[in-house]
């Protein structure tokens, strides 16, 4: 399963991938002293990559930037979000109720760290979550495939107050 977080950032990619290895190593602490996951950084010239046991999340490090430029519009007209960084995520399917528990401390902890826009999006582009000037939005227009993921359990590891709204409500759906 492919998700897509985009995310509005100062920090040089390859900083933000050691900020986003620090957090993985944080949401799987007692995975990782159990021996029950493990992390890793595999970065090289064209992209950054951190990885686990459950998903890898890479940023494309040749994305020029008029491609940016165009990713950052389309968002920002489709979403209202202004982002500047798309973080591939791909969970392994089999550990995917595992890694998106994973997944969703990671981004409370990303939300808790600033106050930007940022958007996640599930594989088919449908937006998730978003937050915009600093108020969380979780989309509340969910077919019964995407509900079992986003409980209100699993949405309180989040660790940041939200609201719902329905995204697609005054777009063409």
């Amino acid at each position: 399963m492919d998700f897509s977080l985009c995310i509005s950032s100062d920090f040089p990619r390859e900083e933000l991938s050691k900020l986003l290895y620090t957090m993985l190593c944080e949401a799987l602490f007692v995975e990782l002293i159990d021996y029950e996951a493990e992390v890793w950084d595999r970065s090289f010239t064209h992209s950054v990559s951190v990885g686990c046991t459950y998903f890898s999340m890479s940023i494309n490090l040749d994305d020029d930037e008029d491609y940016t430029e165009r990713y950052r519009k389309a968002n920002f007209e489709a979403y209202g979000v202004d982002t500047n960084v798309f973080i591939s995520i791909q969970f392994i399917t089999n550990t995917f109720d595992i890694g998106w528990i994973k997944i969703l401390e990671m981004i409370g902890k990303i939300l808790n760290m600033n106050d930007r826009d940022l958007i996640l999006e599930d594989d088919s582009s449908y937006p998730l979550l978003k937050r915009i000037k600093g108020s969380l939005l979780i989309n509340s227009k969910l077919d019964e495939y995407r509900t079992w993921y986003m409980t209100k359990e699993n949405l309180a590891l989040l660790n940041y107050p939200y609201e719902e709204e329905d995204f697609l409500e005054n777009s063409e759906e």
